[in-house]
C-alpha cells in the first residue's frame, strides 16, 4: 500500500509540473509614442552632417509563441512591426519636412519572470534580444536589437489572458544608402500596449 501511495504522488506532482510546462502563443499591439531620432547624411563630394527628426505617434502589432519552464518563468520567440510618421527634421540648420516614415520588422527571443497572482491579476515584465530590419523610403539594414517590457495579466478563462504592458525597444545604428547618399539613423521606441495570450 505504502508504494502505491508514494507511486500515486509522484504521478501526480509529474502531472502537476507537466500543467505548469504548457506552451502559449500571444498577440499584442498599441500606440508607440513619437519621438526624435538623430541620424547624420554622408553625401559624397559634401561630407558628412548631423540632424535629427521627430515623428508622429505610431503603432506596433506582433505575436509570440512561448513556454512556462514554471509558474514563475517562461521564454518565448516574438516577431513584431513597427511604424512612424516621420514629421519634420532639421540638418546643418535647415529645417525638412517630413512625408516619408520609419519601420522595423524585429525577431526577438526573450525571457519573462511571472510574479505571483493576486485576486486574479499577475504582473511580469521580460527582456529580450534579436535582430530588427531598420528601414524608411524603400532602403534597409538589418541590425542588433533589443528590449524590455513590464505589465500585468488577468486570467479571462483557465486558458486566455489579456493585459496591458509597456514595452522599450532599441536597436543599434542602421545605416540605409540610396543613390551614393549614406543615412546612419538611430532607432528607439516606447509603446503602450494591449495583450492577448492563450496557452495551450
Amino acid at each position: 500500500m505504502r508504494k502505491i501511495m508514494i507511486a500515486a504522488a509522484m504521478i501526480g506532482a509529474t502531472a502537476a509540473g507537466s500543467a505548469q510546462a504548457e506552451t502559449y502563443g500571444k498577440i499584442f499591439g498599441g500606440a508607440i509614442y513619437g519621438s526624435d531620432h538623430d541620424f547624420t547624411l554622408d553625401i559624397p563630394g559634401t561630407g558628412t552632417s548631423a540632424g535629427e527628426y521627430d515623428t508622429d505617434t505610431g503603432f506596433v502589432v506582433g505575436g509570440a509563441y512561448g513556454y512556462n519552464l514554471n509558474k514563475f518563468f517562461s521564454v518565448e520567440g516574438e516577431i513584431a512591426y513597427r511604424t512612424n510618421e516621420v514629421e519634420s527634421g532639421t540638418i546643418g540648420g535647415i529645417t525638412l519636412d517630413g512625408d516619408d516614415d520609419i519601420n522595423s520588422l524585429s525577431f526577438m527571443g526573450n525571457a519573462i519572470f511571472n510574479a505571483p497572482s493576486y485576486a486574479g491579476f499577475t504582473p511580469y515584465v521580460g527582456a529580450g534580444a534579436g535582430a530588427a530590419r531598420i528601414g524608411g523610403a524603400g532602403e534597409h539594414d538589418t541590425v542588433f536589437a533589443y528590449q524590455a517590457f513590464g505589465g500585468v495579466k488577468k486570467n479571462l478563462t483557465e486558458k486566455i489572458d489579456a493585459g496591458i504592458e509597456y514595452r522599450y525597444f532599441d536597436a543599434d545604428t542602421a545605416t540605409l544608402t540610396d543613390a551614393g547618399a549614406s543615412l546612419a539613423t538611430e532607432y528607439d521606441s516606447h509603446s503602450l500596449n494591449l495583450v492577448l495570450s492563450r496557452s495551450f
